[in-house]
């Protein structure tokens, strides 16, 4: 299994244990009522606009932020979605540290 595939796998399996927020605007409410928001997961293809939304609020509230290499389709079938998905949140620290083994390595 490739490392794209693990990766993919990963956020599923998030997505299966109840741990995984799907999409920006419920991303972003959670951080603002204090929810535990670990790891934010953004689409290769998110607008500039969702980009600086997810920016400023991982900087604000102290959440990791990766752009991961996959368009938002890809990451809406990842999680089992049919419409596209800008971005998911890992809730769970855990299920964080499973995903962060199949990242590409930090900037």
């Amino acid at each position: 299994m490739s490392g794209t595939d693990r990766l993919l796998g990963a956020i599923g399996m998030c997505k299966r244990a109840g741990r995984l927020i799907c999409g920006v605007p419920l991303i972003c409410t959670e951080m603002r009522k204090g929810g535990q928001v670990c790891l934010v997961l953004a689409a290769s293809d998110a607008s500039d606009n969702t980009k600086k939304k997810l920016n400023d609020k991982c900087s604000f509230y102290g959440v990791r932020l990766v752009f991961l290499p996959y368009t938002a389709e890809v990451l809406a079938q990842a999680v089992g979605k049919d419409a596209p998905i800008g971005a998911v949140a890992i809730t769970d620290a855990q299920m964080t540290c499973a995903v962060q083994k199949h990242l590409p390595p930090k900037d």
